[in-house]
């Protein structure tokens, strides 16, 4: 009688190795081509994702009085010395922004935003990564991706509310190439949104990227040259979309 021993179900009862989620949160900085061991068999998604939602939360509601308000308030008064604004409607808009219920709504944007915002990049990594360069990567791993790489944001975050609690305003805070443009009160549509573009090309901005591309070609096993082009083309074409959007959102001056 033949015996044959098999040593897959030995393989398959060793578990598959991972870090530790501050581990992790260092690889990341530190290690990025490391940070994304064991995320194919576990999900761990969710956590930076909590630990930049609080962020934004906790920025924003520091900012809010400080910096946002003031901003608002110099807009609202250029509307109504324009004719675009009645004072009954600004008196009303400053009463509002100005109570706890503004401040819960405000914060509460970001809390919503900043999730919405990072499963639409999870999906562009999906479809770049997984249909663009056909590797078939699943939806969770880009998602996985999107979340961790975007630990990369936290000095962005921490530089970007530092500037604007020192200038009083948001209004011409740059953290990227941006800076490079000089000041305009009030700004432009096309001054706002080229600041916006430029920003998104700053070093933070490159860094974070560089992260992104490294760890969908390590969740994906695509090759990370065609990785970077294809999500770099993404990421310019998405940069090139909201700097659209921030001209249009800029009352003309």
């Amino acid at each position: 009688m033949n015996t044959t021993i098999s040593a897959d179900p030995v393989a398959a009862a060793v578990p598959a190795p991972t870090l530790p989620l501050l581990a992790r949160c260092v690889a990341i900085f530190a290690r990025p081509s490391e940070a994304w061991t064991g995320l194919k068999e576990r999900a761990q998604w969710w956590f930076p994702l909590l630990v930049m939602v609080a962020l934004a939360a906790l920025t924003s509601a520091l900012l809010y009085h400080r910096a946002l308000v003031p901003m608002l308030t110099e807009s609202w008064d250029q509307q109504v010395a324009n004719g675009q604004m009645r004072p009954q409607q600004l008196e009303q808009v400053e009463k509002f922004f100005s109570s706890p219920a503004g401040l819960i709504f405000g914060v509460g944007q970001q809390v919503v935003f900043l999730p919405v915002i990072t499963l639409v990049v999870a999906l562009a990594i999906w479809f770049g990564v997984g249909f663009v360069l056909g590797t078939g990567m699943r939806y969770r791993l880009a998602l996985e991706v999107a979340c961790w790489s975007f630990l990369i944001k936290i000095p962005e975050f921490l530089i970007f509310t530092g500037l604007a609690w020192a200038k009083g305003t948001m209004r011409g805070v740059h953290v990227g190439f941006g800076i490079l443009l000089p000041d305009m009160d009030p700004p432009s549509k096309l001054h706002v949104g080229l600041g916006a573009f430029l920003d998104a090309f700053g070093p933070l901005s490159i860094w974070y990227i560089a992260v992104g591309i490294v760890g969908a070609s390590v969740l994906s096993g695509a090759p990370r040259k065609s990785t970077a082009w294809t999500l770099g083309i993404i990421y310019l074409v998405i940069a090139a979309f909201l700097a659209g959007l921030a001209a249009m959102a800029t009352p003309a001056a």
